[in-house]
C-alpha cells in the first residue's frame, strides 16, 4: 500500500508541477506586453530581416527600409500573445548568440547569421494536424513564423522589393489566368 500511495503522490506531484509551469506560461503569453522593447531590437530586427531577404542583384531587406514596418506591424496589427511571442524571441536571438558567438547578432557574418536564422526555423517550426491546429490556437505563432511573414509582406510591399525584386507592372494590360515563366524570370507585382 505504501508503494502506492508514494507513486500516487508522486504522479499528483508532476502533475501539478506541469500544471503550474503551462499556467505560468499562459499567462506571461496573455499578459500586456512592453512594446517599448521593439525599438531597444531595431538593429537585431533589420539584421535578421536581412539575413531571411539578403541583397543579391535585388535589393535585400534593408535596402527596402522594412524595420519601422514590422515594428508597426507588431505594435497594431498583431495579437497580445504573438507580440509577447516575438519579444521573448528577440531576447531568446540574443541569449542564443551571446552563448555561442560570444557577440552581438548584428556582429556575426553571414554564416553565424544563417546558422542562428536555421536553429531558430527550425524550432518554431509549428506542429502538424490537430496538434498544430490547437498549438496555434492556444499559442499564436512563433517568433520566427512571425518575423518571416512579416519581413516578406514588408519586402513584397515596398518600394524597392515590388520594383526591383519582383517584375512590376504599374498598369497591367489585360488578364491571363495562366502565364507561363520563363526560366529566371521574376514573379509579378502590381500596384
Amino acid at each position: 500500500m505504501n508503494r502506492r500511495k508514494a507513486l500516487g503522490s508522486l504522479l499528483l506531484l508532476a502533475g501539478a508541477g506541469a500544471a503550474a509551469w503551462s499556467g505560468i506560461r499562459l499567462r506571461n503569453l496573455y499578459s500586456t506586453p512592453d512594446l517599448g522593447k521593439l525599438q531597444e531590437h531595431t538593429e537585431l530586427i533589420t539584421e535578421l530581416a536581412e539575413t531571411i531577404i539578403p541583397a543579391t542583384d535585388t535589393p535585400g531587406a534593408k535596402a527596402a527600409g522594412i524595420t519601422p514596418f514590422i515594428i508597426r506591424m507588431i505594435r497594431d496589427c498583431t495579437p497580445k500573445k504573438e507580440q509577447n511571442r516575438f519579444l521573448i524571441g528577440l531576447d531568446e536571438v540574443d541569449a542564443y548568440t551571446s552563448n555561442h558567438y560570444n557577440r552581438p547578432f548584428a556582429r556575426c557574418n553571414i554564416e553565424q547569421r544563417t546558422a542562428i536564422a536555421a536553429h531558430f526555423e527550425r524550432r518554431d517550426r509549428p506542429y502538424k494536424g490537430i496538434a498544430g491546429k490547437i498549438s496555434h490556437k492556444v499559442m499564436g505563432d512563433s517568433f520566427f513564423v512571425i518575423m518571416k511573414k512579416y519581413t516578406v509582406i514588408g519586402y513584397c510591399t515596398s518600394m524597392e522589393g515590388a520594383t526591383r525584386g519582383l517584375a512590376y507592372d504599374y498598369v497591367p494590360g489585360h488578364y491571363l489566368g495562366a502565364v507561363r515563366l520563363k526560366p529566371g524570370q521574376k514573379a509579378w507585382a502590381t500596384e
